[in-house]
């Protein structure tokens, strides 16, 4: 019984996180205000659920390098709340794009994967392909940006 009442006082000691203030998130992270017509690609993130970090990244074109730090061009992080969330990154030139977005439900500021790599974690890119084998290649989940900037829409896949 002791034992018990040990353990729930440790418990009731523990901090919750569960605000963005207590979540890590820096401010080099944060998305810019959206501005339509301005180059921007806006993301609209759906399947989202409350708690942890949504995490959305903006990839350059690259054939060795998608979805790694070399062709990332920029990360978003925001707090995860229910339903959809918007994000808006800097205005960008025209070209080829690809937007990979997951749900750090633990808020670790990582992707946990499989043992098989793949995302243990919601996932979803810009084309929305289904993952099959393994993550898709950079022309599977690119689009165009114009000058005028792109909204895409991306659905999580648990």
């Amino acid at each position: 019984m002791i034992y018990r009442f040990i353990s729930l006082a440790l418990l009731a000691t523990l901090p919750i996180a569960s605000a963005q203030s207590e979540l890590d998130i820096r401010a080099h992270e944060a998305p810019v205000v959206c501005a339509p017509g301005t180059g921007q690609v806006q993301v609209t993130v759906t399947g989202v659920t409350n708690g942890g970090i949504l995490a959305v990244e903006l990839y350059r074109p690259s054939k060795r390098d998608f979805l790694k730090k070399k062709s990332r061009i920029h990360r978003i992080r925001v707090a995860a709340q229910d339903g959809q969330q918007t994000v808006c990154f800097a205005p960008q030139p025209p070209g080829r794009y690809a937007v990979a977005t997951y749900h750090d439900k633990n808020a670790n500021r990582d992707l946990d994967q499989k043992i098989n790599f793949m995302p243990k974690e919601p996932f979803g890119l810009s084309t929305n392909p289904k993952l099959r084998w393994g993550l898709p290649k950079f022309d599977e989940a690119d689009f165009e940006l114009p000058a005028e900037g792109a909204a895409i829409t991306i659905q999580l896949v648990k």
